[in-house]
């Protein structure tokens, strides 16, 4: 199993890749061809004290998580976030230093105002995708 280290802000994440061939994923659109780029996306981040909008970037963070990271790098705010083995993702534990459970919500992430139903690290964007991080209890 491959491990990439990540710094975001002071929080230390491992990211294990699982069955990765050398470390690299190839994604790949809807036409088969291989995509390193995603352009004009958003992402928006709602919580209880702030809200941050990071609008019309083209990134090679194709990934939502790493998109969230490239705006935590961007805007100086930490992301907490663990592996989740049983799902093959990460799982993003607190941001800007508001965990999850307090009050019983938790940081959940929809993209173009549909939730998502994967981990963060397995939903890949497209071009003009908006992706929101959401401090909410749970629609389940």
């Amino acid at each position: 199993m491959t491990v990439i280290t990540l710094l975001i802000s002071v929080t230390l994440i491992q990211v294990p890749l699982g069955n990765v061939s050398g470390g690299n994923i190839a994604i790949v659109s809807e036409e088969g061809n291989p995509v390193d780029m995603v352009e004009n996306v958003s992402m928006k981040i709602v919580s209880p004290y702030w809200n941050i909008d990071y609008c019309n970037v083209s990134t090679t963070n194709v990934s939502v998580a790493d998109f969230l990271f490239e705006c935590a790098d961007h805007y100086g705010f930490s992301v907490k976030a663990d592996n989740w083995d049983s799902y093959d993702s990460l799982f993003v534990e607190s941001i800007d230093y508001i965990e999850n459970g307090k009050d019983g919500k938790y940081w959940q992430y929809y993209v173009n105002d549909e939730f998502a139903h994967v981990g963060c690290s397995r939903f890949y964007l497209k071009d003009n995708d908006i992706v929101e991080w959401r401090f909410e209890k749970s629609p389940f």
